[in-house]
């Protein structure tokens, strides 16, 4: 048969799983909250029973039975049982080159709930999972492992061009003030802060900027602050701005001291971070 008769089809790939790092199917008792946390990868957060409060950056939303949102890598995030409510949820963690999404909030058929369900029952025979992480793929199971991340890749395809959903936003005076606040410690990252300036900057008192900041972020304001600088400070590094242009702008008039808190919040040196000549 002449070979000229056929012609390749490139097909590209929309989305490639390269690592896990978490795969979670939990329900959190009534009052739980979770201390939020930015890491370099992108999570999916499905709630498939109940309502969860959710922190996605600067924004405060309730999520429903039948909704994920996506937290891309770098933003903060953290979640809590919302209304009295216990919810279960499904939630994973992956590197990967996401696809430009207008929305992030997503709905969830419960066919698509069902299937998520049995790629983690999957995930649990393929990997060694303790306490959430995704330790390492069971020995002799590597096809296994293979498949449950072409699964999710599917799952994860089949959800973004499925529709989107509008998270039902948390508009209480509490939600705005936490908002209020994040906008002040981003205009202000170049100053060393306390509790103190922090609350007179939001109009607020010492006592409700950290109930609103811990309400919502599941830790204390200065420490919220702390790592927010510290997530600017990785931005810069990696652009290219020197330790010590990275420490001035940021407030730190002792670079040493600069290195030593970014060390303690990232695990690495400020140094490393920057990428090679």
């Amino acid at each position: 048969m002449e070979s000229n008769l056929y012609r390749a089809c490139p097909v590209g790939s929309a989305l490639t799983i390269e690592a896990l790092y978490t795969f979670s199917c939990r329900r959190f008792p009534d009052g739980y909250t979770f201390k939020g946390e930015t890491h370099d990868f992108a999570e999916a957060v499905c709630v498939t029973d109940g309502k969860a409060g959710i922190t996605a950056g600067k924004n405060v939303c309730v999520l429903s039975a039948g909704q994920m949102i996506l937290h891309p890598p770098g933003e903060f995030h953290a979640i809590w049982s919302d209304g009295g409510a216990e919810p279960e949820t499904v939630i994973f963690s992956f590197r990967a080159a996401l696809p430009e999404l207008p929305v992030r909030v997503f709905s969830l058929s419960p066919e698509k709930i069902g299937e998520l369900r049995s790629i983690y029952r999957a995930a649990e025979t393929a990997f060694i999972l303790k306490e959430n992480n995704v330790e390492r793929i069971r020995e002799g199971k590597d096809a296994e492992a293979s498949a449950v991340v072409k699964r999710l890749e599917i799952f994860l395809l089949s959800v973004f061009s499925g529709g989107s959903a509008a998270a039902s936003r948390c508009g209480s005076r509490s939600a705005e003030n936490y908002t209020r606040i994040l906008s002040a410690m981003e205009n202000n990252m170049g100053e060393p802060l306390d509790a103190g300036t922090l609350a007179r900057l939001c109009n607020m008192s010492v006592p409700a900027l950290e109930k609103t900041v811990r309400r919502y972020s599941g830790c204390g304001a200065m420490a919220h602050y702390n790592a927010l600088r510290m997530q600017r400070a990785a931005e810069m590094l990696s652009a290219g701005a020197s330790v010590k242009e990275t420490a001035l702008s940021l407030g730190f008039s002792n670079q040493n001291y600069f290195s030593a808190c970014f060390k303690k919040w990232s695990g690495k040196a400020p140094s490393s971070v920057r990428p090679a000549l």
